[in-house]
């Protein structure tokens, strides 16, 4: 018997806030890894890797719509078998999504450990891939996978990208064109995968996952700065394993904030707590509160999916 807490879900439906029971184990169907939560129009858009294929073999994505965080809406994103330079070599994961100035939706994913594009219309798709991938295994250093956006305060858009060395790229208005003498180069921490950057209050929240997705003790630090550019502060541990409770490699993870609000949420995968393992996740979400120095209050993982506040 797990030694859980047992918070509970409250949600926002379309007709005011509502309170729903604990979640046992995660509001989605089948296994999620790799999330991106995003709103449009009023609703959640959860982009994730189509998990639980040995190797990470998969060549499919999906996205989740929902109004509440608790109950979703699967939809097919995109197939590799339909993006032209994939060779087949190796799976498909971390899908991001930008809605670009030009207004269009542009999809980044990896495949074959390089990072590509795929734009559309509406954020549920069709998505038509580019021809050739934005970001090959030559381009820069370290290895081009985990894509994810940052949109500043004068809504200037950044690619960020990296293994093993981090890099942030502003974006131009069609969203996947970019100088690539400018961009920014770091390596935070003991990085090693899936940088998210988001701001609050001047400050800004460089995050990301230290040691191997197939490791118990996946985890995610972050620091801070006054500017995209650094210089960074010494990192801090914001979210880690709870064996305690069976929840492992808690990892790759995304920030949302709720228009109008200080709410925040932070989506997250961990292995699934039946039968999980590197290749079998879970997605899983929490709120994210700040301390009065700004600092981040560690997240501790629970058995459930649970968040406080949802108005937006």
């Amino acid at each position: 018997m797990f030694n859980e807490v047992r918070p509970v879900v409250i949600g926002k439906s379309l007709s005011g806030t509502v309170e729903r029971p604990f979640v046992p184990s995660t509001p989605l169907h089948g296994y999620c890894s790799d999330p991106n939560l995003v709103i449009f129009d009023g609703k959640y858009y959860l982009y994730c890797t189509d998990d639980g294929v040995e190797d990470w073999a998969t060549a499919a994505f999906s996205v989740y719509v929902s109004t509440d965080l608790a109950q979703w809406e699967r939809h097919p994103l995109l197939d590799l078998h339909d993006v032209p330079w994939w060779k087949g070599r190796g799976g498909g994961w971390a899908p991001s999504i930008l809605h670009a100035r030009n207004g269009t939706y542009v999809l980044y994913f990896v495949a074959d450990s390089q990072i590509g594009a795929a734009v559309a219309d509406s954020p549920l798709g069709p998505f038509i891939p580019q021809a050739e991938p934005l970001i090959t295994v030559d381009d820069f250093d370290g290895v081009p996978i985990d894509p994810a956006v940052f949109t500043d305060d004068d809504d200037q858009d950044y690619l960020l990208w990296g293994n093993g060395r981090a890099h942030a790229a502003a974006l131009e208005d069609d969203g996947f064109t970019f100088a690539r003498e400018s961009v920014i180069s770091w390596a935070p921490g003991n990085f090693r995968e899936a940088l998210w950057i988001h701001k609050r209050h001047g400050v800004y929240y460089s995050s990301w996952s230290e040691n191997d997705t197939r490791d118990h003790d996946y985890q995610v630090h972050y620091s801070t700065a006054a500017a995209l550019t650094g210089p960074w502060s010494e990192p801090r541990v914001l979210v880690v394993q709870r064996p305690e409770c069976g929840i492992y490699a808690t990892g790759h993870h995304s920030i949302l904030n709720i228009p109008g609000t200080d709410e925040w949420i932070i989506a997250y995968h961990r292995f699934a707590l039946v039968g999980g393992d590197g290749a079998h996740r879970e997605t899983v979400f929490a709120p994210l509160e700040y301390m009065d120095d700004n600092s981040l209050k560690q997240v501790v993982p629970q058995v459930g999916s649970y968040i406080r506040s949802l108005e937006f």
